[in-house]
């Protein structure tokens, strides 16, 4: 309202001014007509008509105005400033509260708006959904579908424009120098115009090129700009080489744009082939087999279709095929936009770290705004003395505001500083496969928002102090103390500010603990494997080599590993843990026939002999593969505990028989019963805070793979022995590089990295928020006491203990802390549930959590509070009496 009534005042101003003017023009007019023996009513019509330049009087005027409030406006910032200059100790900490906030809010802002809130780069972005395949009993899994579903999808659909499907592949290209791993994805040929791009060279996908080759016996390729630039130099002429790609011969037929990613991924795709290379072998291809759900599927929406609509249609659709193919396990669709899929659970945790440092910018703009009214409160009499001078209400307005702007200004350029130091070492901590990590930066947004921010906090946070001193009256503040000048009002709203930042910082608080005490259960996790000394790399069988031949090409590698110096133990695994990449398989119990669909599932494995002693995997029963192991052999798999227990709870497993439903390959024909040789402990196949699955696993030489993850436990650093690792592949085969090279200790690393970044930094907001909320606690107390060290002085005089002047100062902080962290641990019951899916072995309503965090937020609000009490206790009523 005072705003309000300060703009209307200089309105009306100006309008008087302007009218004024005008009248004086006329006067003078008239006046010398008449002298020119003109009649005076003629002499006034003609001065009117004569006012042609009204416009151009009202224009100049309007110039005089602004010239005038610009030269205020410049007099006022160079006021402010001298006044922020004068109390150093003042604009310190109120620039550096400022900057903390500030600085922790741009930061957490720019990963959160990159990873979660800005849209896909593509034309399409906003109809783009990712079609999910789940199971129906359970509602979960990965998500994958299988090609032929994909195929049934896409005929029976009216809700998507079209389908693509997406799988990241393992290429390595042959040339004139050495081979070269990349990065690639096998996609449908529909994919690039679902998304609304086009190659910046050549062409994209033709539909028929999703079915194998038979012309030249070449599929086709697009290749990244970069990795066009990089191999090709950026040659126009590029388009139609053939390349030789792991052993496959492909035509270049296109050049993808500079700023093109899809899918977006922390290790950028160079290069797209469509689906026609897993459609070769007929019935055995893996693009036929409707069991084989390896795909993502991407689907584009028909405008004016919902995200709803197209998920009931599609769940139709499934049930129908679940119907049509009852061997299958049913499976149903989920619909869900293709950048919350991209996202995936990183979401809400992303977002309450958003509201967290929302949290500490407000607990900061408090403790701001609590400065300024005890300053204000030693400014009534310069206020009134302005008043007395002739200084208007809205002049008064502008000079505070302008001082306060001023203030959140300076905060703000010192957050952007503080901003940047944290963005650095943000992007150290967030895992290295979070989407959209490596495009984190400060851009001219966020920019003009920590501007915008800071100016908006300035003029918020002093726009109470400054009403306040607005609206004194001028001989009560003449006559007023300054000791004694604080209202009850002023009191009530400066008690308000403590209590809000102690409720934001009880809300951070618990959920703080309680991360913390997930966090540490997770490094006290058992992963069933000793991650230290141990070298991991994936090697790809040669072009030509499959089955048998690339089993045993795998088996050279072990031996020729054995005999490097420095290697304890070497073995072979299709799949490392805690990376979650295992196969999930139906397995059959032998003598319990079961129908293909009615089958549990377990994850499926095939390793080298002496993989468990590499890995110090607990061997609990039977034995460990051999080499005699072979496709000649009898069958045998080797289960973990949660199978064994599971399945085999009261009796034997060793001996027993059962079918995964993986064989040699994903070839026709039922697979073979297999007999269970070993029972291992559990391994964190898919991450330490997951449960342990059933596993199965088989000797690789009766379950080929094309490519397998050499490890290597070692008596020396592991890094010491990555070039001999080279040497050895290449001497088989120079052909074949060796790549994803990494210790399994990052490996075990990398599956806490997530935890680790969320703990870190709610922890340290928590903790900046306490801190932050206790210095204001400390500052309004001080200020308390400093103010009423007079009437202090005099109570003590007249009898008052020393220790009840040191109660009625513990008070002035501990009821409005009190009041705030009721609210605040209340409320924070809502943020534990958010982060509920976040916690491991503790409840999100843990009452251990829930009482020690008010009881300690609390206690260091009393010790704050007690600072300053105890220097009341100590006043000298001689001194007090002589204060003012």
């Amino acid at each position: 309202m005072g705003l309000q009534r300060w703009w209307r005042q200089g309105k009306r101003e100006f309008e008087e001014e302007i009218g004024e003017e005008l009248r004086d023009h006329v006067e003078r007019q008239t006046a010398a007509n008449i002298a020119a023996g003109m009649a005076p009513k003629e002499a006034r019509r003609q001065a009117r008509l004569q006012l042609g330049a009204v416009e151009g009087v009202k224009e100049s005027c309007r110039e005089e105005r602004r010239g005038f409030w610009l030269e205020t406006l410049w007099a006022d910032v160079r006021y402010a400033l001298r006044m922020l200059r004068k109390n150093p100790g003042f604009t310190a900490v109120a620039v550096l509260t400022l900057a903390l906030g500030i600085g922790a809010t741009i930061a957490i802002f720019s990963v959160v708006d990159t990873i979660v809130l800005k849209p896909l780069p593509f034309p399409t972005a906003d109809r783009l959904m990712r079609i999910k395949s789940v199971f129906v009993a359970t509602g979960r899994g990965s998500g994958i579908a299988s090609y032929p579903d994909v195929l049934d999808w896409r005929a029976r659909n009216h809700v998507f424009d079209g389908m693509a499907v997406v799988d990241t592949r393992d290429f390595t290209l042959v040339g004139a120098r050495e081979p070269l791993h990349l990065q690639g994805a096998v996609v449908s040929a529909q994919l690039f115009s679902l998304l609304g791009v086009t190659p910046a060279l050549g062409r994209s996908f033709l539909a028929q090129e999703d079915s194998p080759a038979t012309a030249n016996g070449t599929d086709a390729v697009i290749v990244s700009h970069e990795l066009w630039a990089r191999e090709f130099n950026s040659d126009p002429t590029a388009v139609g080489r053939t390349l030789q790609l792991s052993g496959q011969a492909f035509t270049i037929v296109g050049v993808m744009g500079p700023s093109f990613q899809f899918p977006i991924q922390s290790e950028p795709v160079e290069l797209w082939t469509t689906i026609s290379i897993d459609a070769r072998g007929g019935a055995n291809a893996m693009a036929a087999q409707r069991g084989a759900h390896y795909l993502r599927v991407v689907g584009l929406l028909k405008r004016g279709v919902t995200r709803s609509q197209a998920e009931a249609e599609m769940v139709t659709i499934a049930s129908a095929l679940n119907k049509q193919y009852p061997e299958n396990k049913p499976r149903t669709v989920l619909v869900v936009p293709e950048v919350q899929a991209l996202i995936g659970p990183a979401r809400v945790p992303l977002l309450v770290l958003l509201a967290a440092v929302v949290c500490v910018f407000l607990i900061a703009c408090a403790n701001v705004a609590n400065l300024l009214l005890a300053r204000a409160v030693r400014r009534h009499r310069e206020m009134a003395m302005r008043a007395v001078l002739g200084a208007s209400r809205g002049r008064t307005l502008r000079q505070l505001l302008t001082e306060s702007a001023a203030l959140g200004v300076l905060g703000g350029g010192a957050g952007l500083v503080t901003a940047l130091g944290c963005l650095k070492f943000l992007t150290r901590l967030i895992p290295a496969d979070a989407p959209r990590a490596n495009a984190i930066h400060l851009d001219l947004r966020l920019l003009m928002f920590a501007l915008t921010a800071s100016l908006a906090a300035g003029i918020l946070f002093g726009l109470a102090p400054a009403l306040r001193l607005t609206r004194i009256g001028l001989t009560e503040a003449l006559k007023e103390s300054e000791r004694n000048s604080e209202g009850k009002g002023q009191a009530s709203v400066r008690d308000a500010l403590v209590a809000s930042e102690v409720a934001l910082a009880g809300i951070l608080l618990p959920a703080a603990i309680l991360l913390v005490q997930s966090f540490l259960h997770l490094t006290r996790v058992n992963p069933g494997f000793d991650p230290h000394r141990v070298l991991t790399f994936l090697v790809d069988a040669p072009p030509g080599k499959q089955g048998p031949d690339a089993s045993r090409f795998f088996r050279e590698v072990v031996r020729r590993m054995n005999a490097v110096p420095g290697i304890s133990s070497v073995s072979a695994v299709a799949s490392l843990p805690l990376t979650g990449d295992n196969i999930a398989s139906s397995i059959e119990i032998g003598g319990q026939p079961t129908p293909l669909g009615s089958r549990p599932t377990a994850d499926f494995n095939a390793v080298e002999p002496n993989y468990f002693r590499t890995l110090h995997v607990a061997l609990l029963a039977g034995r460990d593969f051999t080499e005699r192991d072979d496709a000649n052999s009898t069958p045998v798999v080797i289960i973990n505990r949660t199978l064994a227990q599971r399945f085999f709870a009261n009796e034997n497993p060793i001996g027993k028989r059962i079918r995964p439903g993986i064989g040699n390959g994903y070839g026709p024909g039922e697979p073979p019963m297999r007999e269970i040789v070993g029972v291992i402990g559990d391994v964190k196949e898919s991450g330490l805070e997951t449960e342990a699955a059933p596993e199965v696993y088989a000797p690789l030489a009766q379950s080929p793979f094309d490519s397998m993850f050499i490890v290597v436990r070692t008596a020396i650093d592991p890094s010491g022995i990555v070039a001999a690792a080279r040497e050895q592949v290449a001497a088989m085969d120079k052909n074949t590089p060796i790549y994803h090279v990494k210790n399994l200790d990052q490996y075990f690393g990398d599956s806490l990295s997530f935890a680790r970044l969320i703990t870190l930094l709610l922890g340290g907001f928590a903790v900046l928020a306490v801190t932050l909320a206790c210095v204001g606690v400390y500052g309004v107390v001080s200020y308390i006491v400093a103010r009423l060290t007079h009437e202090i002085g005099i109570r003590i005089a007249l009898g008052a203990g020393r220790d009840r002047i040191l109660a009625w100062g513990l008070r002035q902080g501990f009821f409005p802390a009190l009041a705030g962290g009721a609210v605040g641990v209340a409320l924070s019951f809502g943020l534990a549930h958010l982060l509920s899916s976040l916690l491991y072995g503790v409840s999100a309503t843990d009452p251990i959590t829930f009482v020690f965090a008010p009881v300690a937020l609390l206690g260091v609000a009393t010790v704050a509070s007690l600072i300053p009490a105890r220097r009341a206790m100590r006043v000298d009523p001689m001194v007090a009496l002589r204060y003012e």
